[in-house]
């Protein structure tokens, strides 16, 4: 399986929680919340920008071999 997928997901549900406890357990203050939230919405671009990448390339090695194509 790649490890992207998971990676993704689960920076997905740790910015839900994190959100979740700010809205209602105020762990941080304002400023501190909003470099969390950043940091890791950055860090889930990155890993959708590379499963791209890795999809992408994956599949124009596939369609250059004409053996695989059938």
């Amino acid at each position: 399986m790649n490890w992207t997928i998971p990676a993704g997901f689960g920076l997905f549900l740790l910015g839900a929680a994190a959100f979740l406890a700010q809205l209602w357990l105020r762990f941080w203050d304002p400023e501190t919340f909003v470099k969390v939230m950043i940091t890791l919405g950055v860090l889930l671009a990155v890993v959708i920008v590379w499963n791209l990448v890795q999809r992408e390339r994956r599949d124009s090695a596939r369609l250059r071999d004409k053996s695989k194509l059938q």
